[in-house]
């Protein structure tokens, strides 16, 4: 019994091991830190096989990337820095003419989060709430806490199950947010 089972084990492996070709494999890794340059590396791999042979070879070489010195930080048309990037956009409403417009749109930056609409693709700030809280998390994930005039206390939090949504919550108690829960001004980011 063992013999039958071992005699085909040996022929997949023996076809394995000859039917590998040369490949490559890049991996870029990057890594964003608040007051940090975005570094990369590119890693090949190179794995060769001859037919005769028992072992194959294989050769890997890393390359060092050149560290960028341009500036990436994604900046709004004040020239201020945007902690989290992108604009965001409010549910759609339909306008008088039939078209389909966000309600509002949002942008953070260190200190406030803003409101407004868009103007020939270009945000437009309209009026902001003074941000008292700011996490993120390692994995990506936001907790922006503001206060308005308007409305009080609220939260935004990025989804659990998708980084491009913002869920709002009209509280900055984390035991309420299951109650508080608007998802009328949640918002969904429309750009990198």
């Amino acid at each position: 019994m063992k013999k039958i089972l071992i005699l085909p084990l040996a022929a997949l492996i023996s076809f394995g091991i000859a039917g590998c070709t040369a490949g490559k494999e890049t991996i870029e890794t990057t890594s964003q830190a608040p007051d940090a340059q975005v570094t990369s590396s590119d890693v090949e791999t190179e794995a060769t096989s001859d037919a005769g042979e028992s072992s194959s070879e294989a050769e890997t070489s890393v390359k060092a990337s050149e560290t960028s010195t341009e500036d990436t930080t994604e900046k709004n048309a004040d020239g201020v820095e945007l902690a989290i990037p992108g604009t965001w956009q409010a549910a759609s409403i339909v306008t008088k003419d039939d078209k389909a417009e966000p309600e509002f749109y949002v942008q953070f930056t260190k200190t406030e989060i803003c409101y407004g609409h868009m103007t020939d693709g270009q945000f437009v700030k309209e009026y902001s709430d003074k941000i008292l809280r700011f996490d993120k998390s390692i994995d990506g994930h936001y907790l922006v806490q503001a206060e308005s005039a308007k409305s009080g206390r609220y939260t935004f939090k990025t989804s659990q199950d998708d980084t491009t949504i913002m869920e709002y919550y009209s509280t900055w108690e984390d035991a309420e947010f299951a109650d508080k829960y608007v998802g009328g001004s949640s918002i969904s980011k429309c750009t990198k």
